[in-house]
């Protein structure tokens, strides 16, 4: 026999009463409180610890915004001193690029009429370009907007190198052709 037996068989006497009446629904309402308390939401220690850090993150988070709110307008100065730049080379660039084949139809490679006709390609697409610039002005952090802006200006770059190097190859042809008919 274990200890509890024990001291059940020892206390007889005091188990032989009846309980007071009411005593099975008391109990039954202590029960139904007890679990309508389990049922609530429990924080663990670690949710508490949890929550507290949130709060403290926040708030530093937003100390740190209404402390520096100029922050954001120094990046955007930041992207817009690099485009400034990459718009800068770019369109340097591609001015020399077109100067260049100025002076190739100048000197009879290629036509004027050929030199015309890729000005004004390169202007229609100045024109999709000013779309650009407008959505800019309007959304000035926008990565996809910067992105499509440079890649304009190589798309155009690129354009007019081709151009260049397709000239350079033919005035090399011409060259080769009149050193071989005079021999």
């Amino acid at each position: 026999m274990d200890e509890l037996d024990k001291i059940i068989i020892e206390n007889r006497h005091d188990f032989e009463e009846e309980p007071q009446d009411g005593h099975f629904e008391r109990f039954a309402e202590r029960l139904k409180l007890a679990e309508s308390k389990r049922k609530g939401i429990q924080l663990t220690p670690f949710l508490k610890v949890a929550a507290v850090l949130v709060i403290i993150l926040l708030s530093a988070n937003l100390y740190v915004y209404l402390r520096n709110p100029k922050s954001n307008v120094k990046q955007t100065a930041a992207v817009k001193s690099d485009l400034g730049e990459a718009s800068f080379y770019y369109t340097n660039s591609i001015n020399n690029g077109i100067r260049d084949l100025e002076k190739m139809a100048n000197e009879g490679i290629g036509s004027q009429k050929e030199l015309v006709q890729i000005k004004h390609e390169l202007s229609e697409m100045d024109s999709l370009f000013v779309n650009l610039q407008a959505e800019y002005k309007a959304n000035p952090n926008d990565e996809r907007i910067i992105n499509a802006m440079i890649e304009y200006y190589q798309t155009k770059l690129d354009i007019v190198n081709t151009i260049k190097t397709d000239l350079e190859n033919v005035k090399h042809l011409k060259n080769k052709k009149h050193e071989n008919s005079e021999i």
